[in-house]
Formats: structure tokens, C-alpha cells, sequence
């Protein structure tokens, strides 16, 4: 994808840290675990997890995507919303969405969304994902992404704050670093439904029949 040349320097880090190379860590695990708390600072939003559902769900799913990633816009508009009504709003999955930007305009649209305030961090990614034909192709992509900020509860001076809230970049990363290097994730979309890992978008009867059958298993 190319990023038009008017981006500015609200846009720096996070490409630059998107470059950055991975971080070894020292153990493989079988389930991807919440990624540490981060560092309390001064003021400003801080990076938290975005989470759906009962906590006590007998399975949980996460899903590790990019902002830019085509496969992701279609699974959220199109598998996404049969999965939160019969298995979120039902009580049968825990839902986590983690970062796997595939690029620094998918950093920048991630650091935006954690910014948001209270529980409007994944209507925000609903928005990117809906709208993704058309800022991803926009001259000033920053731009239609500063909006839906602003849409989502943020003012012109809070979004620059954000693009620029360096312990919320560097979060973004060390999920994905993390993602990479203890779960093996190369591309997005990628779930694990418990245990079991699923690369790309299946549809939507495929990941109801896992679920179910994960869900099954906790009755035995």
C-alpha cells in the first residue's frame, strides 16, 4: 500500500517502530496469554485490551488482525456480527481482538483505537473495518482516520496526543512481537479458538462448529 507523502510526523513513531525488529523471547506456549499491563503514566489514555463477552465463557477466541487487512474488513462485516449474536451475547465465547498491524498506516489506525475513550475502542475498529475500501485508498489516509477518532469521542488535540502516546505505540508492537514470535503468526486474520490456532478467514460455519465443539467439551 502507499502512504501519500503528506502524512506527518504524528505518523513517524509508529511507522518507525512497526520497522523495528521483532523481540526474541525465550519460551513457546500453546495459548495466547494477555499481554503484560502497561506502565502507568501521567496522564493520557493508556493501551488496554479490547474484550467481549462474559468473562466466565467456557471458550475463548482471539483474533489477531490488521486494520489494513482486507481478509479482516470481510470476516468482521460479514462473520463477525453472527459470531458476537449467538456466541458473545450468549454467554458462550470470551472475544479478544489483538493488533497485528501489517503495515504503519495499520499501527497508526490501532494506536488510534486504543485511544478511545471507555468502551468505544472496538466500535472504532467496527468503523476502520466498514469504511476500509475507502480510507485505505484516500490521498491523505490520516485524515478520514483522525475523523472516525473523532467520532469516537476524541477531540482534534486528543487525536495528535494519541498518534504520538509512545507507551501505547510500543504496546501495539510487543503484542505483535509477541504474536510472532511465541505464537507463530505470519498473517492476518489469525484466531485461536482455546487452544487451537486457525489461519485466515474460514467462514462463518466454520468457526461456529469449532466453537461448539469447544464449548461441548467443557460440558463432558
Amino acid at each position: 500500500m502507499k502512504i501519500n507523502r503528506v502524512l506527518s510526523g504524528t505518523i513517524i513513531a509508529a511507522m518507525s517502530l512497526w520497522a523495528a525488529s521483532n523481540t526474541t523471547l525465550a519460551q513457546e506456549g500453546a495459548k495466547p496469554a494477555a499481554p503484560a499491563a502497561a506502565k502507568p503514566a501521567s496522564s493520557g489514555p493508556q493501551y488496554r485490551e479490547f474484550v467481549l463477552g462474559d468473562a466466565k465463557a467456557p471458550v475463548t477466541v482471539i483474533e489477531y488482525a490488521s486494520l489494513t487487512c482486507s481478509h479482516c474488513a470481510h470476516f468482521h462485516q460479514t462473520v463477525y456480527p453472527d459470531i458476537k449474536k449467538n456466541y458473545i451475547d450468549t454467554g458462550k465465547i470470551r472475544f479478544v481482538f489483538r493488533d497485528y498491524p501489517l503495515d504503519g498506516l495499520g499501527t497508526a489506525a490501532a494506536v488510534l483505537a486504543r485511544c478511545a475513550p471507555g468502551d468505544r475502542g472496538m466500535k472504532m475498529v467496527d468503523i476502520i473495518f466498514k469504511n476500509q475500501d475507502t480510507w485505505v485508498r484516500s490521498e491523505k489516509p490520516l485524515e478520514p482516520l483522525k475523523g472516525y477518532a473523532q467520532l469516537a469521542g476524541m477531540n482534534a488535540a486528543d487525536v495528535e496526543a494519541c498518534l504520538k502516546n509512545e507507551d501505547i505505540i510500543k504496546s501495539v508492537r510487543e503484542v505483535q512481537n509477541t504474536a510472532t514470535t511465541l505464537y507463530k503468526i505470519q498473517s492476518t486474520p489469525t484466531f485461536f479458538v482455546d487452544d487451537e490456532k486457525v489461519d485466515g478467514d474460514r467462514g462463518y460455519e466454520f468457526m461456529a462448529n469449532l466453537i461448539d465443539k469447544k464449548v461441548g467439551s467443557k460440558k463432558k
